[in-house]
């Protein structure tokens, strides 16, 4: 008969056999658990360090058109169901409306209502959503690699410092890329949990996180294939867990494109522009595809080297490559080979295949390659994708230490280059950080790195005769000063693309207020002869027919201005005070024919109730104009 082993025997035996004890085994989990605690915090810690000198930055770049240039917008959170059901830069005065990110734009509603006009409040919640999002991606790394610590954390340093997010966290517009990040991670997190057979509702959370990632911003639609294909690497997922995860995925994704169709359609939208994205220029379609696999090469090659950081590359910052172009040659053999490299790999569930492939994945439709978008060039773009670049040095320094001493798993070598990495990455993400601090330091930073950017030398005659910009002047000959270098600036910006309408529009306005009015008129009709759909050249044209006196034919720029975007309140304002000038012409035909005195006052009042009626119309688009 064996003999009852006592606890103390039983421990004992363990130790002599090399097994720990339930104790040790405890002891050793909550060790465990505590380290991924500290892990998780370093990393948003990093995060929020980094982008912390953001704090105090003003509105920039497409901040305006979304922001506080936004009518909609600044009606704050009263306005939430109007943004659910109409385009993203709805509210502003030129249309566009190829864009549906309702999500987005809300918090932005919601930030207006807290504090109006406060770009700090935007900043800090980007850089704390931020924060929260490289936190999140450790989590959920350590749910793909659960037996190392080192390699979820490596990843998610790399991400929040990596310098080409910058232009993400640092322009408040793009809280869109951060969201969609956010939710996708939430989405990835409940479909890992629910292959691996964890209970809960991760199977009906999964599917609002991954609207809610739609409705931040449209390409998270490429997370229906990045799910499952984490899924295949990082879990023991069967037949029926794909299949729920599909559906759980495919329904918000129809309701989306169901949604997003009925609003879009109620619009007509002009085709992007050359001037947009360079690409729509090359006539040739081959070159225009080996020319966007070439800026793919760009893109690869800022993972490695981000630098020069720039915020626009648009026409024509960067020259077209050909098939025989080395530039094309170069970044084509980069990513055949990646690819090639994925393909053999894939069948072992190789972490650096699923690296590969997410970044293929996420940035497939934003390429170039597969259909041409709004923008050839924009490192906002590689917000997601870069988390592949991350995931495959990660994995690569983790094997590095493997080499290095592969029976102890000494982590130092890979901890100390990936520091470095790290620190290297957050210097440059700070120093490009203070670029973004207004327009005038972006704009004659980013000149220098793309001096033939149309849209740039666009940017800077814009903003140096904006009304913002002119009352920081001193006095009014710096403010003529400033004029005249933004008509120079759009001049370049013609000379470079000459059917550039906002171009020729806005020197026609700075021509205008130079009260050059020829010149001022012969740019308006070029700019209308490019865009004749254009209500904001519509609207300053018939400013100057205005004040010349041709009140007939200012009403019909002013009428074409409204028909072409109903909310413009200054056009409203204006065809008001169109009907103002003829109502008191008549009072005056009255004064002076007593014969005809009673047909003139009742022509004069049909008039000045048109002029209500105009200025009522543009103080419901925008309140200011309530105030005498």
């Amino acid at each position: 008969m064996n003999k009852k082993l006592t606890r103390k025997e039983k421990i004992a035996q363990q130790q002599q056999a090399g097994q720990p004890s339930k104790r040790q085994q405890a002891a050793e989990l909550q060790q465990q658990s505590r380290s991924r605690h500290w892990a998780g915090l370093i990393v948003a810690i990093v995060a929020f360090l980094v982008y912390a000198n953001t704090f105090n930055h003003n509105w920039a770049l497409d901040d305006w058109g979304v922001i506080p240039d936004n009518k909609l917008t600044k009606r704050g959170i009263s306005a939430i169901p109007e943004i659910m059901s109409t385009t993203y830069r709805t509210g502003m005065d030129v249309s566009d409306h190829t864009l549906y990110r309702p999500l987005s734009k809300a918090t932005f509603a919601i930030e207006w209502s807290i504090s109006p006009n406060n770009p700090s409040l935007g900043h800090f919640n980007n850089v704390i959503l931020y924060a929260l999002t490289c936190f999140l991606l450790f989590r959920v790394m350590l749910l793909c690699f659960p037996r190392s610590l080192f390699i979820p954390f490596a990843i998610a340093l790399l991400y929040a410092s990596h310098p080409l997010h910058t232009e993400v966290v640092a322009n408040v517009k793009s809280r869109d890329e951060i969201l969609s990040m956010l939710f996708f991670l939430l989405t990835l997190r409940s479909a890992l949990l629910y292959s691996n057979g964890v209970k809960g509702w991760h199977l009906l959370l999964m599917p609002l996180c991954f609207f809610a990632a739609l409705m931040s911003k449209e390409s998270a639609i490429t997370y229906l294939a990045a799910v499952p294909l984490a899924m295949y690497f990082f879990s023991e997922a069967k037949g029926s867990h794909y299949r729920g995860v599909l559906v759980s995925m495919a329904l918000p994704a129809m309701l989306f494109l169901l949604i997003r169709a009925s609003i879009l359609n109620q619009y007509q939208t002009a085709p992007y522009a050359i001037v947009d994205n360079h690409l729509y220029a090359i006539k040739d379609f081959i070159t225009q595809r080996t020319s966007a696999i070439y800026l793919l090469g760009v893109y690869l090659y800022k993972h490695f080297i981000p630098y020069p950081l720039m915020c626009d590359g648009s026409y024509a910052a960067f020259d077209p490559a050909g098939p025989g172009d080395w530039k094309f040659i170069l970044s084509f053999l980069a990513h055949a080979g990646a690819l090639v490299y994925a393909v053999r790999n894939f069948k072992r569930r190789d972490p650096v295949t699923f690296g590969i492939l997410f970044y293929f994945v996420t940035i497939s439709i934003v390429s170039n390659v597969l259909m041409l978008i709004g923008t050839n060039y924009a490192e906002r773009l590689l917000f997601v994708p870069s988390l592949g670049w991350c995931i495959v040095v990660a994995v690569l320094l983790d094997r590095l230490a493997a080499k290095v001493s592969p029976s102890s798993g000494n982590a130092t070598v890979p901890l100390a280059l990936t520091a470095l990495v790290v620190l290297g990455f957050s210097t440059l993400t700070l120093a490009r950080n203070q670029d973004w601090h207004d327009e005038t330091r972006l704009f004659s930073t980013d000149l220098k790195k793309a001096p033939r950017s149309a849209h740039l030398r666009f940017y800077v005659g814009n903003h140096m005769s904006a009304e913002d910009y002119l009352e920081t002047l001193p006095d009014s000959a710096a403010i003529k000063a400033a004029i005249v270098e933004a008509v120079a600036q759009l001049d370049t910006a013609i000379a470079i693309w000459e059917p550039y309408p906002d171009a020729w529009q806005r020197r026609a306005y700075n021509k205008y207020v130079l009260n050059n009015y020829p010149a001022a008129e012969k740019d308006f009709i070029r700019a209308l002869e490019i865009n004749p759909t254009n209500p904001v050249a519509h609207n300053n044209y018939g400013n100057l027919l205005f004040n010349t006196r041709r009140y007939q034919e200012a009403q019909q720029h002013l009428e074409k201005a409204v028909k072409y975007n109903p909310r413009y309140s200054h056009a409203w304002n204006n065809l008001g005070s169109i009907y103002g000038v003829y109502g008191e012409g008549a009072r005056e035909l009255a004064m002076k024919n007593p014969a005809e005195r009673d047909r003139y006052l009742a022509d004069a009042k049909q008039h000045w109730e048109k002029a209500i009626g105009y200025f009522k119309k543009a103080i419901e688009q925008e309140g200011d104009y309530a105030v005498p």
